[in-house]
Formats: C-alpha cells, structure tokens, sequence
C-alpha cells in the first residue's frame, strides 16, 4: 500500500467527474482519501489501511473520508448535473491522497504512474455528493459454498438520494446487493458482482431516496474452496465486504462518510427481517463473470 499526497488550493472546490489511469494487472484496488494533513511529507510513502495516527497512516490526523474508489479496470465516472463533491474551503479535506494497493512489488528498474485525473470546478453546485459504506468484519468459513456476509442499519440522518453504487470484495466474493427498507417494503439499491469492474454503475430505482428511519440491508455472497478461514482484512489474501452508495443531497453542512458494519458471524438478516428477496444472491441478469482464487 503506497499513498501520494497532494494540497488542496485554499478555496472551496467541487469534484465532478473521475478518470482512472491504471490497471487490474498492476493494481488490486486504488482509493482518493480526504485529509485534514496527510500522513506524510513524503512524494510517497506505505500506507495502512487503519485510521490510525502513525507514520504508517493515511492521514496524520487518523479519519480519513472516502472522495474515490477504483478496482477492476473500472471506467470513468461523471457525477450527474448540479452535483459535486465538495473539498477544501471549510471541509475538513485540505488534502487528497491517493492509496495504490499493489498486487506485487516491482522490480528496482521499474516504475508506476497509475493514478487518476479529477475534473474539479470553484462554482458552487446545488448538490454535494456524499459517501454510505455498508460492510462486515469477520471471516469466511473454509469449504464453504454462498456463505452470506449481511448488515443492517436504520438511517437517522439528512435525506439523500443514491445516484450509483459499487461493491468491491476480493477473490470469494460472488455477488453483493444492497436494499432500502421502508414500511417493510423492499427496493434494490443495486447488485453486482464484484469479479466485474468494481465502477460506480447505476442505482436500480432511479429517484429513489433515503429518508431518516428508513432501513439499509447489504450482504456479500462468498464462495471458498479454500482450506482455512479467510478473514476480513487488508491484503489481497483477505477478504472484504462493501457496498458503497454514491448519493446527492441538498445538506449544505460539510458531509462525513457514513458506515454501516456488522460482524459476519453474529448478524443474520433473518434475525430481524421479513420478506427477504429471494434473489438478493442471485446474479441472474449480470454480465457474465469468471472467479478465480490462487489461495484455493
């Protein structure tokens, strides 16, 4: 992991569109973080995935907020007319660092310019952009076959409107969906498999919103054939379960990312919930995908 820090003009910006300069076969995943100072003075520097406050971290001041995230030679993303993510000025984000996990280290004689290139604007948007994680902690249990990763959280904040979506998971994941719970009723946010450009494709219901009291359900459907339990964690030997909603809202207050995490051996949606869509693992309709795991 191997971050590059960049400061942010002192005057109010907005991000509108994202484009990727990298490569599955270089680089397993790539993130832009938000930071008040980064964790280093150093053109480059390794870089951990905790919000911790070492020499190893992100940012010096440990929270980090997500501004971008790439895997699996995703596309380019433009945000929709009027919205923006809103950086420096009064944000907490004076800084932006870019983190390459790497699939391997290179030889001495080699070099990277992976990277992306942000289309940013001083004109005040109507809508900022913002940021919701749905996610687990755990493992995977081994030889195991569409072992279900799910989380849950009621929503209490401003009300926003999901503009795309991404899941990203590692070499078990088959198939991550999520879903808003209203008066019981469930509507699909979005599901994809991550073995596919792990972009920010669509949301499903296009002009749905997210009020306070309404209910988010992600899961992540894994497959192991591996002899031993993978845990959730940073390497590519690991395994991860998130779902990012990309929403627009008309708050003008600065944004925080917002998280939803559960641990996998002790949350079930069925604990809680009724009328679980029966195809809320299924990759019915999906591109078609390949899974390959050097660990099985």
């Amino acid at each position: 992991l191997v971050c590059h820090g960049v400061k942010l003009d002192e005057r109010e910006a907005y991000i509108l569109k994202y484009e990727p300069h990298a490569s599955k076969q270089v680089a397993h995943h790539m993130m832009v973080y938000g930071c008040g100072h980064p964790g280093s003075t150093e053109d480059s520097w390794e870089c951990g995935e905790m919000d911790d406050r070492s020499d190893d971290s992100v940012c010096q001041d440990g929270q980090r907020e997500i501004v971008y995230a790439w895997a699996m030679d995703a596309d380019s993303r433009a945000l929709p007319e009027g919205v923006g993510f809103r950086v420096g000025g009064s944000t907490k984000i004076k800084y932006l660092v870019i983190q390459l996990h790497y699939k391997g280290a290179f030889e001495d004689s080699k070099f990277d310019d992976s990277g992306v290139t942000l289309t940013m604007t001083y004109t005040r948007q109507p809508l900022q952009a913002g940021f919701y994680v749905l996610g687990n902690y755990g493992y995977i249990p081994p030889m195991i076959q569409n072992f279900h990763m799910e989380s849950v959280c009621q929503y209490t904040n401003y009300t926003i409107h999901p503009i795309g979506f991404r899941t990203h998971s590692h070499n078990l994941g088959v198939v991550t969906s999520a879903y808003r719970i209203r008066d019981g009723r469930w509507t699909e946010i979005g599901r994809m498999s991550p073995q596919l450009p792990q972009a920010f494709y669509d949301v499903y219901a296009p002009g749905i919103d997210i009020r306070k009291g309404d209910l988010l359900a992600a899961r992540c459907t894994m497959s192991s054939d591996r002899t031993f339990p993978t845990k959730i964690g940073a390497t590519n030997k690991d395994e991860m379960c998130n779902f990012y909603i990309l929403y627009s809202t008309d708050n003008t207050n600065t944004l925080d990312v917002q998280y939803c995490f559960r641990d996998a051996q002790t949350f079930h949606w069925a604990d809680y919930l009724t009328s679980i869509p029966q195809n809320a693992s299924s990759t019915d309709g999906l591109p078609a995908f390949t899974r390959e795991d050097p660990y099985a």
